[in-house]
């Protein structure tokens, strides 16, 4: 079968394979009882025609919903309507699912790498160029790549559902119908919320299912195909997949998460993956059944099962131990056994050299401000006291920089400081003992975010030297994360002052001499919008690979990418192979949140898939090492003017009197924290007015997704363009996108964000009397934005270079209309006075429906 595959070759395929087969099985799911309400399924196709008939016609939700319980039902009862409601919502979020298992079933079929940029390709193509093959084998050694798993609250699905959509998936690709009906009368019956909030450690939990079922293998299969194809040509293999974890570590704004998360996570990392050697290792004790190796296979089973199942197992870093036992397991089958089952023990032998003893790198993550709070603490405290001036917060960044001296100390605290500074000390204490149980890189990375000073991270260092670490042995990787558009200004100088602090510059050298910056999507994005996020973080990603080139320091970006291309998803690996020379590429590092999580990691198949195209991106980009055209001063004068424009039109957006308004009374965004998916609050200032500066960027996003509006995947790029037009420059403007694979990349994931979008729905809010002209200026920039994208691009439609992605988004979209419906229904219905019994159940129906909505989205939150 051919790696590539012509447009309508795929088309053909996706509606052969999905399409019809989705529309099949549908049929049968309808028929489905669920909770004994019998017309269910035979309501649900003539509501799904009153929803469509009805946005067509402009009625409001409330008139669609009250005109189909009067023609097709006899309800007249408020709880009857609303029990109904509930029912559709149940049929469809399961329809959702039903379509996520039928496309997955799908997928190899649907997506094939693209050939020419495989390193097998790559190498059989310059076999015979000795330069160039140690070129490669140079590229391989520097290159990285590490997924990082974030408990952001848009995974919807709870780990009993991402396990019937697995087995559903193969029952499918087997035609196996009785298995089907059954996972299907499953299905039916598995809740798909929680009744409570979950705990930090709940949420480690349910992603580690993803870590046990998909990554555990897929990572692994992707590094014997790496190391088989080096090992053809005689080159030498490398490690280039890591994976990351930030459930249980990353208490920014989460204030559930304490020391003994962190613990308890890092110790149920540990035993997951044990269980995973031992599941591996009971195969290889079933067949190597020889004389020879029967002391280390009773070793092994020893170890492995006492680490895995014993709760009272002292934990230490036995890594060593395991490919010490292996190897010498292997080395007998090759000597005495003609190799018999050799390839058992080197899966396993791969699978400890990429997990270790850990499985994934726990990372830890601060806000700033807290650390700040807590070296305010410490000061306070003998023997620090007698360092710092009393007005040491007053002093300039300069003065503090001059200060800052890193000498080791122990505090006598005389007065118990206040929960999160209590944190931050525990958990600094804590990560020696996770490194000495799970190994350094079991949690090795501190990220501060709001960073906004070079203070930020020399004080930080200080809290370690002051909290039990040495000089010597200060085995922790120090991170920045740049988030607002002023503080990615501000990167590069920082960057600069801490290369030159001659501590810093020393603990860099004794890690290697690389430094991990991380920049964020979501936050820039809500800051300063689409187009200046994206222009920003490349200009950052720029001066920063300049100030860092001449240090000498080897820098890894680690970009916070979220679902949606408004929080930097989309496309991920097509923002890689673009990168020009100028920007440091060569260690690919980016968090894997909410439902990309399941959407494109989900199966063993598609994390596979997904985690070479991101290497595939590292290799040809690291080969080609093109200038960046954007780069050119013609072209980044024009993209400046540009993101300014789209900046200004953003901000002139935000700062409208109605904005947050709009968003409160017409989305679900004040009900969020009802969901019940995350351990983390919605908005930072608890149960504060609602600001905008307090909104989380993922609720922020998640509110307009909801509307269907989608605003900060596209806001301020039609304005930008058309204030080119007008200034005679949008001959330009095509040439540079022609010439730009990077620009190309942000047009199309903004067109993939309007794709699910959808005025029409909303189309009745143009005549409402508050918010009537504030969504005309939201439909009128969609309007522009769509016509100038299509213009540039030279597409009829938006998506027209993806048909299938665009037919899968269509038809997603339109399985998910009635829950759209039935929200804003709720929505409008809770605007007016309503008794505590109905509130209740219209802010029950409304939350009930963010799920379908989400998961159908698959990047949307």
């Amino acid at each position: 079968m051919p790696k590539l595959r012509l447009t309508t070759q795929r088309e053909s395929i996706f509606n052969n394979e999905v399409i019809s087969k989705f529309e099949l099985f549908n049929s049968l799911f309808l028929t489905l009882p669920f909770y004994k309400i019998k017309d269910t399924g035979t309501l649900l196709p003539l509501f799904f025609k009153s929803c469509e008939e009805g946005i067509v016609n402009g009625q409001k939700p409330a008139q669609v919903i009250e005109e189909f319980f009067g023609k097709y039902t006899s309800y007249t009862d408020r709880k009857d309507i609303i029990d109904l409601l509930f029912r559709f919502i149940q049929y469809i979020e399961r329809q959702v699912v039903l379509f996520d298992a039928v496309e997955d079933a799908s997928f190899t079929k649907l997506n094939t790498t693209d050939e020419q940029s495989t390193l097998a390709f790559i190498l059989k193509k310059n076999a015979d160029n000795k330069p160039m093959l140690s070129k490669i084998e140079k590229l391989i050694d520097e290159l990285s790549l590490r997924l990082v798993l974030t408990a952001h609250p848009t995974q919807f699905y709870p780990g009993s559902v991402l396990a019937i959509i697995t087995d559903l998936t193969q029952a499918i690709r087997d035609n196996d119908i009785t298995a089907m009906n059954s996972l299907l009368q499953q299905l039916g019956k598995t809740p798909f919320f929680n009744k409570k909030s979950p705990t930090p450690v709940d949420e480690a939990l349910n992603l580690a299912w993803f870590l046990e079922n998909t990554f555990y293998f897929a990572a692994a299969n992707v590094q014997e195909e790496i190391d088989q194809n080096l090992d053809e040509y005689n080159l030498e293999t490398k490690k280039i997949l890591e994976l990351g974890f930030w459930p249980g570590g990353d208490r920014d704004g989460n204030p559930n998460i304490h020391a003994d998360t962190t613990l308890e996570v890092s110790k149920m990392l540990r035993q997951i993956l044990f269980r995973c050697y031992y599941r591996d290792f009971r195969v290889i004790k079933r067949r190597i059944t020889f004389r020879g190796v029967e002391e280390n296979i009773a070793i092994l089973h020893d170890v492995l099962y006492k680490n895995a199942f014993d709760q009272t197992c002292e934990l230490h870093d036995i890594s060593d131990e395991l490919r010490e036992n292996l190897n010498k397991i292997k080395e007998t089958l090759l000597k005495e056994h003609d190799g018999l089952f050799v390839d058992l023990v080197n899966d396993l032998i791969r699978k400890v050299d990429l997990y270790g003893n850990y499985f994934a790198s726990l990372d830890i993550r601060q806000d700033s401000r807290v650390l700040r709070s807590v070296h305010a603490y410490c000061r306070q405290n003998k023997p620090i006291s007698s360092l710092y001036p009393a007005d040491y917060d007053k002093l300039s960044e300069a003065e503090k920089l001059k200060l800052i001296s890193f000498k080791q100390a122990t505090p006598v605290y005389v007065t118990e400081g206040d929960d999160l500074i209590k944190d931050t000390i525990e958990v600094i204490n804590e990560i020696r003992g996770i490194q000495k149980r799970n190994g350094e890189k079991a949690c090795h990375r501190f990220i501060i975010s709001n960073c906004q000073q070079a203070s930020d991270i020399l004080q930080l260092i200080e809290l370690f030297l002051w909290n039990g670490w040495s000089k010597d042995n200060l085995k922790v990787d120090f991170v920045p994360l740049f988030e607002t558009v002023n503080d990615l200004k501000g990167a590069a100088d920082i960057m600069e002052t801490l290369y030159s602090n001659p501590f810093y510059k020393a603990h860099l050298a004794s890690r290697g001499n690389k430094q991990d910056i991380m920049l964020g999507y979501s936050d820039s994005t809500k800051d300063g919008g689409y187009l200046m996020a994206n222009w920003s973080i490349f200009n950052g990603k720029t001066t920063l690979s300049e100030v860092s080139k001449k240090h000498n320091i080897q820098l890894a970006f680690f970009d916070g990418r979220g679902g949606p291309p408004s929080r930097g998803g989309g496309k991920t690996h097509r923002f890689y192979a673009s990168m020009g020379k100028e920007i440091a590429n060569k260690n690919i590092q980016l968090t894997v949140q909410g439902q990309t999580i399941s959407s494109q990691y989900g199966s063993v198949e598609s994390a596979e898939f997904n985690i070479e195209q991101l290497i595939n991106a590292g290799i040809s980009s690291g080969l080609k090492e093109k200038h960046n055209v954007l780069l050119d001063p013609e072209n980044k004068t024009l993209l400046d003017a540009m993101a300014e424009d789209g900046y200004k039109a953003f901000v002139d957006l935000r700062e409208h009197p109605l904005f947050v308004s709009y968003l409160e009374k017409l989305s679900p965004l004040k009900l969020l924290s009802q969901a019940n998916i995350s351990s983390r609050p919605v908005k930072r200032n608890g149960g504060g007015k609602m600001k905008l500066e307090d909104l989380r960027a993922i609720s922020f996003v998640t509110a307009w997704s909801m509307l269907k509006q989608n605003v900060p995947g596209f806001y301020g790029m039609g304005t930008a363009m058309k204030n080119q037009e007008k200034a005679g420059n949008w001959d330009k403007v095509v040439k540079v996108y022609e010439d730009s694979d990077y620009l190309k990349t942000i047009v199309d994931n903004c067109m993939m964000s309007m794709s699910k979008s959808d005025f029409v729905i909303t189309a009745h809010l143009a005549n409402d009397k508050e918010f009537g002209a504030f969504w005309t200026q939201l439909r009128d920039e969609f309007e522009l934005t769509k016509q100038m994208l299509l213009r540039l691009s030279g597409q009829a439609t938006l998506m027209a270079n993806y048909p299938v992605d665009k037919k899968s988004i269509a038809t997603r979209e339109k399985i998910i209309l009635p829950l759209v419906l039935i929200q804003h229904f709720a929505l409008e219905k809770l605007q007016h006075d309503q008794n505590e019994k109905d509130q209740t159940a219209l802010e029950k129906l409304a939350v009930r429906t963010v799920f379908g909505i989400v998961n159908a989205g698959r990047n949307l939150a």
